[in-house]
């Protein structure tokens, strides 16, 4: 291999470590987000569905 080699193969895995970091932060702050978000249910009916007996 000469130097040219080394360098772009060195080039290439410093992106790459780049956008695998890039994501995991990504992932992150996306877990983060839908974790801290406040979810609504709507009340219980006042109404009994259930048949009375007579």
């Amino acid at each position: 291999m000469n130097g040219v080699d080394v360098m772009s193969l060195t080039t290439l895995l410093i992106v790459a470590i780049i956008i695998v970091i890039l994501i995991t932060i990504a992932t992150i702050i996306s877990v983060n987000r839908a974790y801290a978000f406040q979810h609504t249910i709507d009340e219980k009916p006042k109404q009994s569905y259930q048949q009375e007996e007579n």
